[in-house]
């Protein structure tokens, strides 16, 4: 009895503390995708074989329940097992990339797996990622199928491999292919995730263009191209297949050859007919140049200028002959020799512009002292009309006699022109009718004096606000000052002064304001009649500021006639966007004289019965619509910086007539002749005018030496409006350019030269190079040297030297120089003039009305024309350059040259400053009447300060009260020092014997 007790009491522990919490968990495990261990339930096993002895109801409950539960445990460790075995199967990948391979089957079996898998609610990571991933296949079978299919077309479309070159059309196809073959996907996500290649094509496309190059490059064909081998970018450049393709290539790199190599690829690898290539250059000359060298390859291309072409189209369409006017140049030239006279208003327009608006009166720049002032109107040389003609007329045999009216700025030269105009007699700095100079000032002299009238005028550089602004610090405060002084001066003697302002100019009041205080004043007027206007003009008309005045004027139109095709458009250009009233009505002028000449030079043509270049250009390009010939798959062009407007309409035209591509070849650096219509900005812009496009270079000269190119290449550099390159040279030579210095007499200098060229090769080639036509006349003047004129022709003048009889010498502008090239080259004007080099006349900012793009760049065209200079050479270029005012593009490149003559270089070491005008140089001259020796201000004639006690300049002991040199004299007391100012100024100081004088 107790015995059983005790064994229901144990029993009844078992089941409290083993039996039932064993199937409790045993129920939470069957949540766990994962096999139930039944080993560890071998205590819980005895326990079940107790409680299946006993009888009781609640307790065969329990064992049935264990029972079931077991049963349980054995299903659930198949179905994990099976699962399991599914999984170790399992290859995703496999199937997303081979799905048609996926029947009804198989997808039935995986739904049934991913039942069995979902009936657990608690399963680790693996389990969850393949569950999503039997959903993702069952649920989306027919998309995974669409996305694959896809996919084959996508890997296909990107599959670079089948390609040549593969330029930025094909590009854009390929990846609006792409967009469609994915554009379809109902899903947000894809089974693929590489459906973004396409969004790298450019790299893409960079990568296998590079290879393809590179394989192609080593085709033998490159190895002889005219018996020359192309470099590495010369077979680029020919490689390149791009729908629009830029070579911009240096100078004397092989641009032609460059050309060559392409239409020989053309032909021979790309198979393309020698008819379907177009070649295009801009001169007769640079086309038979072309000609001769294509011919090599293949007889049966088409080689022209565009002119030629588009004559061709014309006759082509409109079954007549054209005659071609030629003699642009010629015309323009005869309206101001003969025609102006008989246009009495333009006469009028043509002498107010010369005389009061010829230049664009820029007052920006500061100045520190009246030195420096002067300084900049030495190289300005402000001569006004009166005193040209008395410079350039016939009357006068000894010219250099004549004294120049040396006005202070451009302001006073309109306005004594305003003057001569107008028939009022004016003296300029005639001093004033009472003397007041004193030790510190020299004798007044007022700006303007009418001796008839006894008026004085003065000019003063002040803006509205009351400000000379054009000085600094304290010089603007002395310009002030002294304006007082002068106003309290008149007032003080009673005086009549008139005044004008440089903001009257600016507002364009000023010559309107002076008619009227000079009416009042019953001051008559006498303008010059119509035939004293024009025998004014003619007596001007050699000069070379009159002659840059019509490059000015040529260049104006050509760039006009490039754009548009009449007359409608000098209305909107009279609109002229300027910051001042000056500028406006100087605009307005320039274009009123422009458009008539514009007339003339039509009528012209059309009483010919002709057509200029431009027209026939334009009416070429409207001919095109007409025609099925003229058709090409591409077209060359050479020289592709001098494109101008009417061209690039011409061929873009051309192209579309034809679908083709384009191969331009040119150097920006050298772009120079915007005075016949080019226009720069085409071929910076490039891919904006020509849609798609690659830009290639090519950067190696075989002309010039390495050290030469890194003097100019840096100088052109400095125009960031450009493209950037860097030339490479093979070829080696210290010193390649020199700098000549002269004074006075420039044909010394050029003698020098040619004695040094001579040394290194009596049969030497050289090439002299100016700026204007006229500047050879400087050369000309000695007898040793003569302008051989029965060997000249269009580009050069050949010249005859004494001295140097087996040297082939010959002149041209730097213009007519481009495309040649010579053993050595000689620039004989580079000095820093109004008419030097840089030109400062004609680089005039009216020339922005007709241009495309605005530059913001100085100089920037005339930069470029000092750049072909440079180049043109072979072995060295020889600089001569003014010692006391070098071209500022000599300053730029002094420290990289050579100074072949160093004791004329002005250096600021040493230099003993003027008294008067305080920035001027003191220099030794020689007086040309007796010989004798004095020192002068370099600022002469603007400063006429003169010393010619050498020993006081070397003491450089200075007046404490005016600034000058204090001498040593010798009076009746015995020595001393006197200011050189003597008797402005009385200050002396007594003479110490140690002291050196």
């Amino acid at each position: 009895m107790a015995f059983n007790i005790f064994k229901s009491i144990s029993t009844a522990w078992k089941v409290k503390h083993s039996f039932r919490p064993f199937l409790k968990n045993i129920k939470n495990d069957y949540r766990k995708l994962s096999p139930i261990d039944l080993k560890l339930t071998q205590k819980v096993q005895r326990i079940y074989q107790e409680l299946k002895t006993i009888t009781k109801p609640k307790i065969q409950k329990l064992v049935k329940e264990y029972e079931e539960t077991f049963e349980k445990v054995e299903n659930h460790n198949l179905v994990i097992s099976e699962i399991n075995s599914f999984i170790e199967l399992w290859d995703y990948d496999n199937l997303i990339f081979q799905p048609l391979k996926i029947n009804k089957d198989n997808l039935d079996h995986f739904n049934h797996i991913r039942s069995l898998i979902n009936g657990f609610t608690i399963k680790d990571e693996k389990y969850e990622t393949i569950f999503n991933q039997i959903c993702d296949i069952c649920d989306n079978y027919d998309e995974l199928c669409l996305e694959y299919d896809a996919k084959v077309k996508y890997d296909k479309l990107l599959d670079l491999s089948k390609y040549d070159y593969i330029n930025l059309e094909t590009q854009r196809n390929i990846v609006k292919s792409a967009e469609n073959i994915i554009c379809g996907f109902r899903r947000t996500s894809n089974f693929y995730n590489d459906f973004s290649k396409h969004l790298g094509i450019v790299a893409l496309t960079d990568e296998h263009n590079e290879k393809y190059i590179e394989e192609k490059s080593k085709l033998s064909i490159f190895d002889n191209i005219n018996q020359r081998s192309l470099d590495k970018e010369q077979r680029k450049s020919v490689l390149t297949d791009e729908n629009s393709t830029l070579v911009v290539a240096g100078a004397g790199s092989g641009k032609t050859l460059t050309i060559c190599g392409k239409v020989h690829y053309l032909i021979d690898e790309e198979k393309v007919k020698p008819s379907d290539i177009l070649l295009l250059s801009y001169s007769n000359k640079s086309a038979e140049d072309l000609q001769k060298k294509v011919e090599k390859i293949h007889n049966g291309l088409t080689v022209g200028t565009f002119h030629k072409i588009g004559l061709d189209i014309l006759k082509s369409t409109q079954q007549k002959t054209f005659v071609v006017e030629s003699q642009y140049k010629a015309i323009i030239e005869q309206y101001f020799r003969e025609e102006l006279k008989n246009r009495p208003q333009i006469l009028e327009a043509v002498l107010e512009y010369y005389g009061l608006y010829l230049f664009s009166n820029d007052n920006e720049k500061k100045y520190n002292n009246s030195g420096e002032l002067f300084e900049d109107l030495k190289k300005a040389d402000f001569v006004t009309l009166k005193n040209q003609l008395l410079m350039m007329t016939s009357n006068y045999t000894k010219r250099e006699t004549i004294k120049k009216e040396l006005v202070k700025s451009f302001e006073e030269m309109a306005l004594a022109n305003w003057y001569f105009i107008n028939g009022i007699d004016y003296e300029y700095e005639k001093p004033y009718k009472f003397n007041v100079s004193t030790e510190e000032k020299r004798q007044y002299t007022p700006d303007f004096y009418l001796p008839k009238y006894k008026i004085y005028h003065e000019h003063y550089g002040i803006d509205k606000n009351g400000r000379a602004k054009q000085l600094k610090g304290l010089e603007e405060q002395a310009y002030l000052d002294s304006l007082n002084w002068k106003r309290s001066l008149h007032e003080f003697n009673q005086t009549t002064c008139l005044e004008t302002f440089s903001y009257e100019f600016e507002d364009g009041t000023v010559f309107e304001k002076l008619k009227q205080e000079l009416l009042k004043r019953n001051v008559e007027f006498h303008p010059l009649s119509q035939s004293e206007i024009y025998n004014a003009l003619q007596s001007i008309y050699e000069g070379k500021a009159f002659k840059s005045f019509i490059n000015l004027i040529r260049t104006f139109l050509s760039l006009y006639k490039a754009t548009y095709r009449d007359a409608h458009a000098f209305d909107t250009l009279i609109q002229f966007n300027s910051d001042t009233q000056y500028q406006v009505d100087r605009a307005s002028l320039f274009i009123s004289i422009v458009k008539d000449v514009y007339s003339y030079y039509m009528d012209s043509l059309k009483r010919d019965g002709k057509i200029d270049f431009d027209d026939m250009i334009l009416q070429s390009t409207y001919e095109l619509d007409h025609t099925e010939k003229f058709k090409f798959k591409y077209i060359i062009v050479d020289e592709f910086q001098d494109i101008s407007v009417s061209r690039m309409q011409f061929l873009k035209k051309l192209i579309q007539h034809g679908s083709s591509k384009l191969f331009a070849v040119g150097d920006d650096w050298q772009a120079i002749y915007r005075f016949s219509g080019c226009d720069l900005n085409i071929f910076l812009r490039f891919p904006e005018y020509f849609g798609d496009s690659a830009i290639t270079k090519i950067t190696s000269t075989h002309r010039n030496s390495q050290e030469l190119q890194d003097i100019a290449g840096p100088f052109v550099k400095a125009n960031p409006e450009q493209f950037n390159k860097d030339i490479y040279s093979v070829k080696h030579l210290n010193n390649p350019v020199q700098i000549m210095y002269y004074t006075e007499n420039k044909y010394f200098a050029f003698l020098k030269v040619l004695s040094e060229i001579d040394k290194l090769d009596h049969e030497a080639e050289v090439l002299v190079l100016g700026r204007n036509n006229k500047d050879i006349e400087d050369i000309a003047l000695d007898s040793r040297i003569s302008i051989d004129y029965k060997r000249s022709n269009e580009t050069k003048t050949f010249l005859s030297i004494k001295d140097y009889p087996r040297m082939n010498l010959s002149y041209s502008t730097v213009h007519g120089s481009k495309g040649l090239e010579a053993d050595y080259v000689v620039i004989i004007n580079a000095d820093d003039s109004r008419l030097g080099f840089p030109n400062k006349m004609e680089d005039d900012v009216l020339l922005n009305m007709v241009l495309s793009s605005k530059s913001n760049f100085e100089y920037a065209e005339e930069r470029r024309l000092w750049y072909v200079a440079l180049t043109r050479t072979k072995n060295y270029t020889y600089i001569l350059a003014n010692n006391e005012h070098p071209s500022i593009f000599v300053q730029e490149i002094l420290n990289k040259c050579l100074i072949m003559n160093p004791d004329m270089e002005l250096t600021h070491e040493g230099e003993i400053k003027c008294p008067h005008c305080k920035s001027g140089r003191l220099v030794e001259r020689r007086n040309e009447n007796d010989g004798t020796k004095f020192f002068g201000c370099s600022n002469y004639p603007y400063c006429d300060y003169t010393i010619d006690d050498s020993m006081a300049v070397a003491r450089n002991k200075r007046c404490p009260r005016c600034g000058d040199f204090m001498i040593y004299k010798k009076g009746p007391y015995g020595p001393f020092y006197g200011c050189h100012n003597y008797p402005r100024c009385k200050h002396k100081e007594e003479y110490i014997p140690t002291r050196r004088h």
